[in-house]
């Protein structure tokens, strides 16, 4: 420790909630190692600017290391309730758009493999003589 400040690092817990906490080089952090897995603990503020006391510096496992948390921004229900609105209208749209390119609006019968049977030409009227 220079100039009466610890540097960063894991120290023994000056609450005893856990094996060691992180001292972040100007106060306590949440950080706490139980038995090799960290965990958030609050710390009295009242306690948290207090630096360690020299020679308590514990030696923790690389995976507890200070951990971050990260919490998950809230979403609002209104932007699925939204897309699943848009998704029934485009699904609609779809359907009537085929149903009507199915309704032909040409008067001819449907196609049905059978050729079709046409009446041969009148013959020419002759003129009697």
């Amino acid at each position: 420790m220079t100039n009466g400040v610890a540097p960063a690092g894991w120290y023994q817990d000056p609450t005893g909630q856990g094996d060691g906490r992180y001292w972040n080089g100007t106060s306590w952090t949440e950080s706490v190692d139980r038995g090799g897995v960290t965990v958030n603990v609050a710390i009295d503020p009242s306690q948290a600017q207090v630096p360690p006391v020299a020679g308590t510096e514990v030696t923790i496992p690389a995976a507890a290391a200070p951990t971050t948390q990260v919490v998950a921004p809230r979403r609002s229900p209104v932007g699925a309730i939204l897309g699943g609105v848009l998704l029934i209208v485009a699904i609609v749209v779809i359907v009537v758009l085929v149903n009507n390119n199915n309704d032909s609006s040409d008067d001819s019968p449907p196609a049905t493999g059978v050729p079709a049977v046409t009446e041969a030409p009148a013959p020419p009227a002759s003129d009697g003589g």
